[in-house]
C-alpha cells in the first residue's frame, strides 16, 4: 500500500506542478486563455480590488447600451461637428463590438461639471463622461479605475508612458488612475507682440521663461510714457483685464501657487502675503494707468482693444481664443474684414509671477471618466465603456486640437497638429512646455469642492467688485472677505 501512496502522491506533486506551471504561463501570457473570471489575470486583479478588468468577459450575445456625456462644442467645419465625430467613433466601436449601441447627451462647458456631480451623488450617472476631470467624484465610489488597463505589453498605446506625464499625475489618487487623460487647456494671458516690443519686452523670452509682476509693470509704465498726451479715446493701454468675474484673480493667485481659495483643512487659502502680492501688484498696475477706466466693466472691451491696436495685453483667455484668431486671420485674408486694424501680432503669454518666484502655468485636463452602476454585475458593460471611453478621448482630442488651442495627452497624437495648435510657432511652443510643466487644482472632498464654490460666490467675487469699482484697498481685501465667509470656513489655518 505504500508504493500506492507514493505514487499518488508523485501523480498529485505532477498534477500541482502542472496546474502552477499552467497558471504561471497564462499569467505571464494572458492571450493563451479566454477572458473570464477564473483567468489568471482576472484572480489577480479582483484580489486587488479591481473588479473591472482587461479580462472581464464580455457576452457576444449580449446587447449592450452605453450612455455618453460629453460637452455640445459648437465648432463646425466642412459640416462636421461634434456629433458627427461621436457617430464615428461609434462606428469604429462596432465594428470590433457590433453588440454595442452608443446613446449621447451633448451639455454646454458650463453645465456639465454641476450635472455629473449630481448625477453621481443621486447614483445615476452615465456610462462614460468626458470633462474636466474632478477628484471629488472618486469618493462616490462609482468610477472605475484605470490604471490597470494602463499596464503591461498587452495595453500597447494605452501604456502610462503614452501619455504626457503631468496630464497623468492630476488623475491619480490614492495610487491610482482614474480616467483616461485626453487633452490639455492653458490658461493664459494673451499680447499683441508689436505694441510690447514697443514697450521693450522681449516677447519670446517672456514666453518661455515667464515673467514676473516688475516685468509687467515696466511695461505698464513704458506703455503710459508712450501714450502721453494722446486723447483717451485714441490711447492704448497695457493691461484689459476680466474685472466682471474672478477669472484674473483665479490665474494669478494659481501662478502664485494657490490655486484654490480653500486649504485642505478647510480653512481660508486666499489670504495673508499671496493674496496681498497679487492684490498689490493689480493696485500698482492701475496706479500707473495700465487699464482703462471703469475698470470693473473693462472686460467688455478687450476684444474690441485688441483687434484696434489698443491693447498691448489682455487676459485671461481660454483655447478658443487660438480658434477666435484664427478665424479672424482667415476672415482679413478673404477681404471679409477690409477696414481691419493690421497692426496687431497676436501671441499667447503666460500668467505673470510673484517677485523671486518661478512660472506656473495653469492647465485644466479633460478626461474621458467611466462609471459603474450600483449593485452587483455590470462590470462587463462598464469594461466595454472603458474601452470606448479611450477611443473618444482620442479622437476628441485630435479634432479639437485643430480647432483649438489644446494640447492632446497622448504624446503621439501630437505630430498629427503641429502647426495647428496655435496661431503661431511660438505660441505653439508656450502651450505644449506649460502643457508638460503646469498644475491642475481641483479638490479632492465633494464637500470642500462646494464649500470653496461658496466662498468665492459669497465672500471673494462681492470684494473682487468692490476692488474694481474702487471702494476696496488692497490691504483691506483680507478683512471683507474674512466679514464674510460664509459659516464653518475659518480665515486662519487650524491648530492641533
Amino acid at each position: 500500500m505504500r508504493w500506492i501512496r507514493t505514487v499518488l502522491l508523485t501523480v498529485s506533486a505532477f498534477v500541482v506542478l502542472g496546474f502552477g506551471a499552467a497558471v504561471v504561463a497564462v499569467f505571464t501570457r494572458p492571450e493563451l486563455m479566454r477572458p473570464g473570471p477564473y483567468h489568471p489575470r482576472a484572480l489577480y486583479y479582483r484580489l486587488l480590488g479591481y473588479p473591472v478588468h482587461p479580462w472581464v468577459r464580455v457576452d457576444p450575445t449580449k446587447l449592450y447600451t452605453l450612455r455618453v456625456w460629453s460637452t455640445r462644442w459648437p465648432l463646425f467645419r466642412d459640416g462636421y461637428g461634434y456629433d458627427d465625430l461621436i457617430d464615428e467613433a461609434a462606428a469604429e466601436f462596432r465594428r470590433v463590438y457590433p453588440n454595442v449601441e452608443v446613446e449621447y447627451v451633448l451639455l454646454r462647458l458650463d453645465e456639465i461639471g454641476p450635472a455629473i456631480a449630481e448625477a453621481v451623488a443621486t447614483t445615476t450617472p452615465p456610462d462614460i463622461c468626458v470633462a474636466p476631470f474632478e477628484p471629488s467624484l472618486v469618493e462616490s465610489g462609482l468610477m472605475v479605475p484605470l490604471d490597470v488597463f494602463m499596464c503591461g505589453k498587452e495595453a500597447g498605446d494605452a501604456a502610462a508612458e503614452a501619455f504626457e506625464p503631468r496630464a497623468l499625475q492630476s488623475l491619480v489618487l490614492d495610487g491610482r488612475m482614474w480616467a483616461w487623460p485626453a487633452w490639455i487647456s492653458v490658461r493664459s494671458w494673451a499680447g499683441n507682440a508689436q505694441l510690447l516690443r514697443q514697450a521693450g519686452v522681449d516677447v519670446e523670452r517672456v514666453m518661455t521663461l515667464g515673467w514676473s509682476y516688475e516685468d509687467v509693470l515696466a511695461m505698464v509704465r513704458a506703455v503710459a510714457a508712450r501714450q502721453a498726451g494722446i486723447d483717451d479715446h485714441y490711447r492704448a493701454y497695457a493691461l484689459v483685464l476680466d474685472g466682471g468675474s474672478t477669472s484674473t484673480l483665479d490665474t494669478l493667485m494659481q501662478a502664485a501657487g494657490r490655486g484654490l481659495a480653500l486649504a485642505p483643512d478647510g480653512s481660508l487659502a486666499w489670504r495673508g502675503a499671496p493674496l496681498a502680492s497679487v492684490l498689490s501688484f493689480l493696485e500698482k498696475a492701475r496706479e500707473e494707468g495700465a487699464f482703462p477706466e471703469p475698470a470693473a466693466r473693462m472686460g467688455e472691451r478687450m476684444l474690441e482693444l485688441f483687434w484696434t491696436g489698443r491693447a498691448a495685453v489682455i487676459g485671461p483667455v481660454g483655447p478658443g481664443f487660438a480658434r477666435h484668431v484664427r478665424e479672424r486671420q482667415e476672415r482679413v485674408a478673404q477681404g471679409k474684414l477690409p477696414y481691419a486694424y493690421k497692426g496687431v501680432e497676436p501671441v499667447l503669454l503666460p500668467i505673470p509671477h510673484p517677485p523671486g518666484g518661478a512660472t506656473n502655468s495653469c492647465i485644466s485636463v479633460t478626461s474621458a471618466m467611466v462609471f459603474k452602476h450600483p449593485g452587483r454585475g455590470g462590470e462587463d458593460a462598464a469594461r466595454l465603456a472603458v474601452e470606448f471611453a479611450r477611443l473618444l478621448a482620442r479622437k476628441e482630442a485630435l479634432w479639437l486640437a485643430k480647432e483649438m488651442c489644446v494640447v492632446p495627452a497622448h504624446l503621439t497624437d501630437r505630430e498629427q497638429v503641429l502647426g495647428m495648435i496655435g496661431p503661431d510657432g511660438a505660441s505653439e511652443r508656450f502651450v505644449i512646455g506649460a502643457a508638460a510643466s503646469g498644475t491642475a487644482c481641483r479638490h479632492r472632498s465633494a464637500e470642500l469642492a462646494l464649500r470653496e464654490t461658496e466662498v468665492r460666490r459669497q465672500a471673494i467675487a462681492p470684494a473682487l467688485a468692490a476692488f474694481w469699482n474702487g471702494n476696496l484697498r488692497a490691504s483691506d481685501f483680507d478683512t471683507y472677505v474674512s466679514r464674510n465667509l460664509p459659516g464653518g470656513v475659518s480665515s486662519s489655518a487650524k491648530r492641533n
